[in-house]
């Protein structure tokens, strides 16, 4: 009878200390981002930790973005991010446009792009620390 105990025992101790897939400790993160002082719309934020998994934002219309890390949790995980940028059309049109590379960025969204386009090549670096609600602005000026 005591083999039968310690089984299930020692199972449910390993289930509690590795938990059940919940994954790593995120941190709330939103911010604005602008570019010369002015709200930047339909940016695609990326924020890539040097190990793990980067999450993603989406600016709206005033520049405003909340980092997610999956479909069901907002957040990026601690540490050092390299950040960088892309756009998001807006329409089907725009879309369509994109994929053939004959979208026409504005002035703005291509001196963004030059600087901040590329994982490899953003100077850009924000230091997400452990605690939770984080407003980080985003100047790419």
């Amino acid at each position: 009878m005591r083999k039968s105990l310690s089984v299930p025992l020692a199972l449910l101790l390993v289930g509690g200390f590795l938990g059940c897939g919940s994954g790593p400790t995120l941190v709330k993160v939103t911010g604005t981002v602008t570019h010369n002082g002015k709200p930047v719309a339909n940016a695609l934020i990326h924020f890539r930790p040097e190990k793990g998994k980067e999450s993603v934002g989406f600016s709206d219309d005033q520049g405003q973005y909340t980092l997610r890390y999956d479909k069901a949790r907002e957040g990026a995980v601690p540490g050092t991010h390299r950040v960088f940028v892309q756009f998001k059309p807006k329409t089907p049109k725009d879309e369509d446009l994109m994929a053939r590379g004959e979208y026409k960025f504005t002035a703005d969204q291509q001196a963004i792009l030059q600087k901040y386009g590329k994982a490899e090549d953003t100077p850009l670096r924000i230091e997400v620390s452990q605690e939770n609600n984080q407003d980080i602005p985003l100047k790419l000026d």
